[in-house]
């Protein structure tokens, strides 16, 4: 029997309708169109001559019917971010409007700045904004890049939101994965000079959450500085914490420790993460709420090797929470990543006292809300205990999810009581 034949490239652009294209714009041609934010370089067809990376692109169909616009990106494995799924007209002012509009559902809407100013403005594809990630903490915005067309425009929406939201400086900064898949670089010597804040010299700053204090490390903290997505979690595990010995997991900056020895007056909490820099920084978080030194206490550990230690030595918490980083960033990684989440809740199960609460958490955007359920299915059963899943919860509403891109509803959490 004869394999089965691949589709020949050019066979599919012989297919495809000739455009009739008019405008300013550069354009693109797909040879598959669908109604996602995300379309991968082996979707688009053709490409006119004189576009370039990060140009905003006239997108048409197979049909030569007019599809929409987007951001192009000629090395990155997602060539198009689309912006609009009609034939309206679209120039740079887009990108404007949409930062306003994001500004004006934080501010004025949600009305963020009565108990906190730390908050997400822009939620990438979740504001119509692919590829920018933007978090007010105070006087300051951090913007986190995920592609090279907003690379592009880093500059421009520096300027924009500082004059939004009144900010004193907006500093830039990207993860060296996505630098190196999208093709730029944040640097000093950058030809935008988008990066000039990417300096020896830490940048920090104060914020106040619900009336829990935090310094943030502005230019050295992982992602943006800090989690603003955790913070209604964060208020709602002190409902439990009350006199409860807690154990705060992959702390990073404390946030979850420091709330439950504040506002959740827990009789004690250790704070456990991997990075010496996140483990300082949590326990100065703690002495700016003025924590009793006999109440918190921190340790510099990987959380395998942790639990592990507290299963040797018989001992276990009344409240566990258990937030590790994103441990699936691509598909490929998926059966490894996912593998280590069941391990982690295996451990961190087996450490919650009978009738206690594990709190635990997926950033991974392609572990499902069912397939992180499912975790907790298995975990339980080498420990021979039984979970009982008392909510799931998300992010705050300033971290809002649109109905075509569902990937934005990224973090997960289980409230479970371990039986």
């Amino acid at each position: 029997m004869r394999p089965p034949q691949r589709p020949d490239p050019e066979e599919s652009l012989g297919r495809m309708t000739p455009i009739k294209h008019s405008g300013p714009l550069p354009w693109v041609q797909l040879r598959n169109a669908i109604f996602h934010p995300s379309i991968f370089r082996k979707m688009i067809g053709r490409i006119s001559p004189e576009a370039r990376n990060g140009d905003l692109v006239a997108v048409y169909d197979r049909e030569g019917a007019r599809f929409g616009t987007g951001m192009l990106s000629t090395q990155a494995p997602i060539g198009l971010r689309m912006l609009t799924f009609d034939a309206s007209p679209v120039d740079e002012s887009l990108i404007s409007q949409r930062l306003a509009a994001a500004v004006d559902l934080r501010v004025n809407q949600l009305g963020l700045d009565t108990t906190t100013n730390a908050y997400r403005v822009v939620h990438a594809e979740g504001d119509a904004l692919p590829g920018l990630i933007v978090d007010r903490f105070g006087d300051f915005a951090v913007i986190e890049l995920f592609n090279f067309p907003m690379f592009r425009r880093a500059e421009t929406i520096a300027a924009e939101l500082k004059k939004l939201l009144k900010v004193k400086d907006v500093l830039i900064r990207a993860d060296q994965r996505v630098q190196d898949n999208e093709g730029f670089v944040l640097a000093q010597d950058a030809p935008t000079g988008a990066q000039k804040h990417r300096s020896a010299d830490r940048k920090s700053t104060v914020i106040t959450e619900n009336g829990v204090r935090f310094q943030i490390d502005l230019t050295h903290g992982h992602k943006t500085g800090f989690f603003t997505d955790q913070r209604d979690n964060r208020l709602h595990l002190t409902e439990f914490t009350e006199g409860k010995n807690v154990l705060d997991l992959c702390s990073y900056s404390g946030g979850f420790g420091v709330y439950a020895a504040t506002l959740g007056k827990a009789d004690h909490v250790t704070c456990v993460d991997l990075d010496e820099d996140a483990i300082a920084l949590a326990q100065r978080n703690a002495n700016l709420n003025k924590v009793d030194k006999k109440t918190f206490d921190t340790a510099h550990s990987d959380a395998f090797p942790y639990l592990r230690q507290l299963i040797q030595n018989q001992k276990q918490y009344d409240i566990i929470v258990l937030d590790p980083p994103k441990l699936i960033h691509t598909q490929e990684e998926f059966p490894e990543g996912r593998a280590k989440y069941f391990d982690l809740n295996k451990l961190a199960i087996s450490c919650v006292k009978p009738g206690g609460l594990l709190v635990t958490c997926s950033c991974s955007g392609l572990l499902s809300l069912d397939e992180f359920i499912s975790v907790l299915r298995g975990a339980p059963r080498s420990a021979n205990r039984r979970v009982q899943i008392l909510r799931a919860t998300g992010p705050g509403d300033d971290h809002p999810v649109m109905s075509d891109h569902p990937e934005s509803a990224y973090l997960k959490c289980l409230w479970c009581r371990i039986l």
